[in-house]
């Protein structure tokens, strides 16, 4: 009971340093917020005008397709060009919003840092710090992604295996409800760890001289002896989405659905990077470590609380 308690109040107050993080950079947390906008910006406009082409807001020159001689080995040529305009303009945006997106998250980790911190910057400095540290977020993101792909693929094909044998063989359902009960509870616990893992290690590549698998194993040696925090802190992402699908339910004709969930969405992204930079630092304290920057520049060193008491500890006997 008393663990649980602490659980509890371990969430509370990570909730309550996040809420207060944007007073201490108010300016530097709106531009995040307009650089995260700007990423959703063309899902927005797709689902206000689910009709129209995102692009017929970006003036590119798009030839003209007539259907009435579609025999027309020129008029067929100019249906080809104008899907391969389409098909490049898609690619270009693609590659600009996930741009700003990566951008929007490597800001968000470092400014709610330095707001944790007690920090005041300037976009000079977070521009030239981003512009030496970018490539160890992207890196680690990269092995996330293919560790996370790679795992998948195996919790898949247990329940192939289980689906086919059914199939082949006609075992009961007695048996195969309570082996897919317990493969889908495993599902979810180990995807919600390694979601957790997978934050913290890109955290730290923002925040500390690592990236890769090094910060894939720093992130998860940072969880150990956290993980029903950062499980109750992914529950409370989720609450959102919940709320979302319930006023979805009851007032189905009322709301644009794909709209509210997209808003949610994005206001959740610069939450979810706030909570998770907290809960780094947290995990941090809580391994009796703290994180010292240095000349407002970020370069993490990381400093035993211990360490510190043991070698004051001969002072003391003086």
């Amino acid at each position: 009971m008393a663990k649980n308690f602490s659980v509890l109040q371990s969430v509370m107050e990570i909730l309550r340093k996040v809420c207060n993080l944007p007073h201490k950079n108010k300016k530097i947390f709106f531009f995040i917020f307009l650089s995260t906008f700007i990423s959703y910006f063309p899902q927005f406009l797709a689902t206000i005008y689910p009709r129209t082409s995102v692009f017929e807001f970006i003036d590119f020159p798009i030839p003209s397709t007539n259907f009435t001689s579609s025999d027309d080995p020129k008029q067929l040529f100019k249906i080809k060009e104008g899907a391969m305009h389409t098909i490049l303009k898609e690619v270009v945006l693609f590659f600009l919003t996930s741009m700003i997106s990566f951008f929007s998250m490597v800001t968000t980790i470092y400014v709610s840092a330095m707001s944790y911190l007690d920090r005041d910057l300037k976009l000079k400095v977070i521009f030239k710090k981003i512009k030496n540290i970018w490539f160890r977020p992207m890196l680690t993101w990269i092995y996330s992604t293919v560790l996370g792909t790679g795992g998948f693929l195996v919790l898949s094909m247990p329940l192939s295996v289980l689906v086919t044998l059914m199939k082949e063989t006609g075992i009961t359902l007695v048996i195969v409800i309570p082996l897919g009960i317990v493969l889908v509870i495993l599902a979810i616990y180990l995807y919600m760890y390694f979601t957790l893992v997978r934050e913290l290690s890109i955290v730290t590549s923002v925040l500390e001289d690592c990236y890769g698998l090094q910060a894939i194993a720093k992130g998860a040696e940072l969880l150990n002896e956290r993980k029903a925090v950062g499980f109750v802190l992914n529950f409370v992402l989720m609450i959102p989405f919940g709320v979302t699908t319930a006023l979805e339910y009851m007032m189905n004709k009322n709301i644009q659905p794909v709209t509210l969930k997209l808003l949610i969405s994005f206001c959740v992204t610069i939450l979810s990077l706030m909570m998770y930079t907290v809960f780094y630092l947290n995990c941090k304290h809580s391994h009796g470590e703290d994180v010292v920057d240095e000349e407002n520049m970020g370069y993490y060193t990381k400093v035993s609380t211990f360490q510190l008491v043991d070698s004051a500890a001969p002072l003391l006997h003086k």
